[in-house]
């Protein structure tokens, strides 16, 4: 029976009427007993020894006195019983702090969670294995004097787990946790000095309450109440008294052998160790009492060889301990959890076990049972003194130690030995960071000017450093030459931090935000090269092709694209814009059927050129920007702006005719053996991908050639990517390869640098700024990259145009946001804003999203990434991530996943998280029926119904549901179902999970009571489906939910009713989906009449790729899909979900569809199997009653029910099913589980069974 201390206020403390009736007289009692015992002091002693009166005669005066000094003792007692007894504790989680509240008095506890350690045991001067005892030693010396610290060791869950508590204790929570931040920030640096490979992690919110409840059975905090069940069957708790043994060798540790063989015996079990700084007792003074005794025996001649052994002993003992500071008061205990009650006491002696045989050895050990009593709970909870004893650091270091053998989870992965190149190979004018030796930086690594000639490719994940390395080698390159560079932004903020550095000012172009930027289709500078208008064509075509199957050029409007790029530059001077080559088109179609076809759909591909922005950037203005110009300039062109207004398929061909333009003037410059200036084409995937179409495996596409052909000109390359899906061409012919974590593409990435397998595997957990880099004339390598100093110095800048006018560009060389105001820009510039101190910036951002968070409630991760955008322009992405990530781990923020919101997630202040999720479905809800929504009507009305729409109301669970809490959740519906009686006929409840909501309805329809009750799980589709029946417009079709159920759960997850690309007419689509028609058939009936899922999209892949080779009738992709799903809806084909233990059919595991004839044979099959198993229970056994393929008693079977059937089945509405035969219940076996909706409420005597069943469950 669990016993609950409910919080009295803020302070823990209650109400002076609820003891002041008990507690009155024994305060009487006390003040009168102390008065009186200070009056009979003066009486009886003080008076008659300063000689004022004499000394009165008291009978019985032994026995007076002792009464007169026990009652204000008793009574003081009970009165401070009283008071505990009454004051109930407030427990709490704040950030990453648990405190206990009594009245003033405070504990606040934090955990270091060591999340991966080396061992901490070395050979001493003399080749003796010793602990690490100055790690102990350091934090003794720095300790505050109400802080004390535990060592947590064992096993959890089936994992190890090392923690580190501190606790402090005092009168003010602010106090406490400036002492606990103080502490944690101490020992995690003597932790990361002392010990190699170490990670630690504050712990906060949930973790830390979770932490600190290991293995304590039956304890819970709830609402700042603690909850303890008073007698726990499956948990023991033994304390450790006396002398350990210290005994560390080469190979294992004692805490390390304590916790592997927990894990190979499978205790759950752990050890902790609570310790505190102290002072020498009276050990020294005993042995040398013992020493002094054993000297008189030999000064007798009475020793013995016992005597002997005890003086050796006293000498090892004396030289531990003979120092004054290495002395602690320690408790040591081991928890034991087992899994059930009968279970606990051959646990408990297996782990007392194996504690003797750890730190027993030659010295005394005892273990005592201790009862799990609430002031126990509290002090584990808080990791305080037990039974404290005094013990020497020697002996301390037994029980804090790390372990040295490998362990899952906490030993930290051993990196593969990579060789540190010599020094005059790396040490080179543009220094990009640090090489890394064991984890250690060492010397500086430098670029040759001359090797970025022969390009250079920078791959990793997305905020692993690519862009930090890019940003010092370009700063390093602007301060050190005067060479000019063109870096492609597509984020828009990512290099403005350059400026500044080097004395040559830094263009920014904006497209599409600067009018002047403009420039012609076709450079006239390039006109007379005779190739110039074919690599035009060919890149068109290519960046035409590679937008979709939906954009695929036929080859008559190859044919008439060719010839109007030629027309185009023929007549240059007539017109140079898009629109020349969109008049061309149109001029050279002609007027036959087949012309204006070919012209429309040429027209159709080209036009995301005349659309905003690329319309009026490729517009052929009469004053054009001049790239001859800007190539002698250090340009970062954003593309941002274009990205948002057009989509990345506007920026990827801008991003392309403008590095062709740069190729081209590379190319007319000539061979020349200097570098002469440097593309970084950030994410250069968009320019050079491995995806681009090729006949053969031999062709090089035309990004690819531009790239490649450049080394002569000295036209240097730097690619960057975040994965390394680039041109396997363009990764061969660089000569510096650099690639920083590749969690997905290590395969690639080992290609890339030649690595081993152990080296492939350390690229995919590389920390952020480590790279490995290879160069030339040296093996693969580790580098450590630094962070970049920022710059906010402004420049005025011009713009080069064609016609030898100049015209002045905008000045914003910060970017601007829509809510910044241009004298908060120039402010911004005119007083450089230090940032030196990285952390406090981050720590000011977090306060920005704490602010917002306070004044919004919630907000999406996107609303948070827009607010601190706007706050700071300057800020990165890598930044903001790391904003939110801090916020989360240290429990400032909460964050509750929902798929309601965009990016999956809910950022909230703590506590308010479950508001939060509730206030997002009920908007969602309103929004969708078009109604108002107040949050204050909620939270004024907590108990009543979130949603009431005439007679039918919905009710929103936001707490995540576990087993444990089904049955509260059930309660809380039975007491909306009352307060709301018979003013609804139908009652929603909305909970987090479907797996949750299958449960929670599981319960449901064990009971009559919740017939009107439907539970619907917090997703889109689920919802959706509710507000149709909300708003009476349920006309969705069951064929599509069927479909859309079977994608949804399909291994390859692939939506078939996706929205549908253009692909010419609506003939034209007709035509397509009879021929898919005609090909899916043909396949299925040549598989036999069935085939597996996943062959059959493979196939309709494979079709239409191979179509298009073809070029006569090109098969669309989205219109195979849409054929398939057509064919299920009207039962052509039906789908069969078949598991590895299925009893009805000989199909392998996995979905399958089959036709209306296969499916018959497989039917009977099934009618019999079930039919031979009910004849084992029941003698009469009949067939083919209407709808119904067998009954049996009370019972009607309905086998493989088509749709009809299926709806018909849902709506029965009569106790009785079966007219011939009056049965009441029917089972529904159904060939897919996904043909029934999730959200679909089931008639109370319908069952509904699928393939996955056992046979014998059906018939019982």
């Amino acid at each position: 029976m669990p016993f609950h201390l409910p919080r009295r206020g803020n302070t823990g403390l209650v109400s002076h009427e609820v003891y002041r009736r008990p507690r009155s007289w024994i305060k009487l009692l006390w003040v009168f007993g102390t008065a009186f015992t200070g009056f009979y002091l003066i009486l009886v002693y003080l008076l008659p020894l300063i000689g004022v009166g004499s000394l009165p005669m008291v009978p019985l005066k032994g026995f007076v006195e002792v009464i007169i000094c026990l009652i204000p003792v008793i009574t003081g007692l009970l009165l401070t019983t009283t008071k505990v007894r009454l004051q109930k504790p407030v427990v709490r989680v704040e950030n990453n702090t648990l405190s206990i509240q009594l009245d003033d008095h405070v504990i606040g506890t934090c955990c270091l969670d060591i999340e991966s350690v080396s061992g901490s045991v070395y050979l001493d001067e003399n080749g003796k294995p010793r602990y690490n005892e100055s790690m102990l030693l350091a934090m003794r010396a720095g300790m505050d004097k109400s802080v004390t610290m535990a060592f947590e060791a064992g096993v959890a869950n089936g994992e190890p787990f090392l923690h580190i508590f501190i606790t402090a204790t005092g009168h003010s929570s602010k106090q406490i946790q400036e002492v606990l931040r103080r502490e944690a920030t101490r020992t995690e640096a003597i932790l990361l000095s002392s010990l190699n490979n170490v990670e630690l992690k504050l712990l906060g919110g949930d973790y830390l309450q979770e932490v600190a409840l290991t293995h304590l059975e039956g304890v819970k905090i709830e609402s700042q109440n603690l909850a303890i069940k008073e007698e726990s069957n499956s948990l023991g708790l033994v304390t450790l008294q006396g002398l350990p043994r210290t005994f560390p060798t080469q190979e294992a540790s004692q805490i390390g052998t304590f916790i592997s063989t927990a894990l190979r015996q499978g205790y759950t079990t752990s050890m902790t160790c609570v310790f505190s700084a102290s002072k020498p007792g009276k050990e020294k003074r005993a042995m040398e009492s013992q020493w002094k005794s054993i000297q008189a025996k030999e000064k007798r001649k009475e020793e013995s060889l016992q005597d002997h052994a005890a003086k050796k002993r006293l000498v090892t003992r004396y030289e531990e301990i003979q120092d004054r500071v290495g002395w602690f008061d320690a408790t040591v205990y081991f928890k034991v959890k087992a899994s059930t009650k009968s279970n606990i006491e051959a646990e408990l002696d297996g782990v007392s076990g194996l504690v003797h045989s750890i730190w027993g050895g030659g010295d005394s050990i005892k273990l005592s049972p201790l009862k799990l009593s609430k002031r126990t709970v509290f002090r584990i909870l808080t990791r305080r003194h037990l039974k404290r004893q005094r013990m020497h650091i020697v002996r301390l270091a037994s029980f804090i130690n790390t372990p040295i053998r490998q362990l899952p989870v906490i030993t930290p992965k051993q990196s593969p030995v990579f060789p540190v190149p010599p020094k005059e190979l790396v040490d080179n004018e543009l220094v990009i960071g640090e090489t890394v030796f064991g984890g250690r930086r060492l010397s500086n690594v430098g670029l040759k000017i001359d090797w970025l000639r022969e390009h250079a490719a920078i791959l990793g994940a997305t905020g692993s450093g690519k862009t930090t390395l890019v940003k010092h080698l370009m700063a390093q390159l602007s301060t050190k030459t005067d060479v000019p560079w063109w870096i492609f932004d597509v984020k828009g903020s990512e290099y403005l931090s350059l400026i500044g550095h080097g004395e040559s000012e830094i263009q920014v172009l904006r497209p599409g935000l600067d009018a002047s930027f403009a420039f012609n289709l076709i450079d006239p500078e390039l006109v007379n090269d005779e190739n110039y208008a074919h690599s035009t064509f060919v890149i068109l075509r290519e960046l035409l092709n590679e937008r979709g199957d939906s954009s695929v050029l036929s080859p008559a409007m190859e044919k008439l694209l060719r010839d109007s790029v030629m027309k185009v530059v023929e007549s240059v001077n007539q017109g140079n814009s898009v629109q020349s080559l969109v008049n061309a088109v149109s001029e050279l179609s002609g007027n036959d059927r087949m012309g204006s076809m070919t012209r429309d759909a040429l027209l159709n591909r080209l036009e995301i050129l005349t659309r905003e922005p690329l319309g009026s950037i490729l517009g052929g203005e009469p004053e054009t920007v001049r790239f001859s110009d800007l190539l002698k300039r250090r340009v970062i062109l954003d593309l941002s702006n274009v990205a948002r207004v057009g989509g990345m398929d506007s920026a990827r061909l801008l991003y392309n005719l403008i590095a062709k333009r740069i190729f081209d003037s590379a190319m007319k410059r000539g061979i020349t053996e200097d570098l002469r200036h440097i593309v970084v084409l950030e994410e250069a995937s968009n320019l050079v991908p491995e995806s681009y179409t090729r006949h053969s495996a031999a062709d090089v596409t035309t990004g690819e050639s531009m790239v490649m052909l450049q080394r002569a000109t000295g036209q240097g390359v730097v690619v960057i990517s975040t994965r390394p899906n680039i041109s396997s061409n363009i990764l061969a012919n660089t000569s510096t390869k650099i690639a920083f974590r590749l969690p997905y593409d290590s395969q690639v990435g080992g290609r890339f640098l030649s690595l081993s397998e152990n080296q492939e595997q350390y690229l995919r957990t590389l920390k952020r700024g480590r790279a490995l880099m290879s160069i030339p004339n040296t093996e693969t390598f580790e580098i450590a990259t630094q962070r970049f100093p920022e710059s906010f110095v402004q420049k005025e800048t011009t713009m080069p145009v064609e016609n030898e006018a100049t015209c002045t560009k905008e000045k914003p060389v910060l970017e601007k946001r829509d809510l910044v105001s241009d004298s908060v820009m120039s402010e911004q510039a005119e007083i450089p804003e230090a940032q030196t101190l990285v952390f406090n910036r981050l720590d000011r951002l977090g306060s920005h999203v704490v602010a917002f968070l306070a004044a919004e409630r919630w907000a999406t991760e996107g609303e948070i990434r827009n607010l601190l955008a706007v706050l700071e322009s300057k800020v990165e992405d890598d930044d903001i991530s790391e904003v939110i990530r801090n916020l989360v781990s240290l429990g400032t923020v909460e964050r509750e996943a929902l798929a309601l919101v965009d990016g999956g997630f809910v950022f909230t202040l703590p506590g308010k998280a479950l508001n939060a999720v509730r206030q997002v479905i009920v908007e969602y809800i309103s929004g969708r029926l078009g109604l108002e929504y107040n949050p204050s009507t909620t939270s004024e009305n907590p108990d009543w119904p979130d949603i009431v729409l005439e007679d039918r109301a919905v009710v929103v669970i936001p707490e995540h549901l576990r087993a444990s809490s089904m049955g509260l959740t059930l309660d809380k519906i039975r007491k909306q179902m009352s307060k709301l009686q018979n003013g609804v006929n139908e009652l929603f409840v909305v909970v987090r999970g479907s797996v949750a909501a299958a449960k929670l309805r599981e319960l449901m329809d064990s009971s009559e009571e919740f017939n009107d009750v439907s539970v619907v799980s917090a997703f889109p589709r689920s919802l959706d489906s509710i507000i149709e029946g909300l708003a009476r417009e349920a006309d969705a079709s069951e064929e599509s939910s069927v479909q859309a159920q079977l994608t949804e759960n399909s291994d390859e997850q692939v939506d078939l009713i996706g929205a549908m690309h253009g692909v010419g007419s609506a003939t034209n689509r007709a035509i397509q989906i009879r021929l898919w028609f005609g090909l899916i058939q043909d396949l299925v009936d040549i598989s036999s009449g069935q085939v597996k899922w996943e062959e059959l999209l493979e196939f309709i892949e494979t079709t239409a790729l191979q179509s298009l080779k073809g070029r006569s009738a090109p098969l669309n992709v989205e219109e195979g899909k849409r054929a398939l799903t057509e064919l299920l809806a009207d039962e052509v084909l039906i789908a069969l979900r078949v598991n590895d233990e299925s009893q009805f059919i000989e199909l392998t595991e996995g979905l399958w569809l089959v036709n209306s004839s296969v499916l018959k044979s497989l039917k009977e099959k099934a009618v019999d199997t079930i039919e031979e198993e009910l004849k084992k229970h029941h003698s009469n056994v009949s067939r083919n009653h209407g709808y119904y393929d067998l009954c049996v008693g009370d019972t009607s079977y309905v086998i493989f029910p088509n749709q009809q059937q299926l709806n018909t089945l849902l709506h029965l509405h009569s106790d009785v099913a079966c007219r011939t035969c009056k049965s009441t219940k029917v089972v529904c076996v159904l060939t897919a589980s996904e043909y029934l909706e999730e959200s679909v409420t089931t008639p109370s005597n319908l069952i509904v069974k699928t393939m996955d069943d056992n046979v014998s469950a059906l018939v019982t």
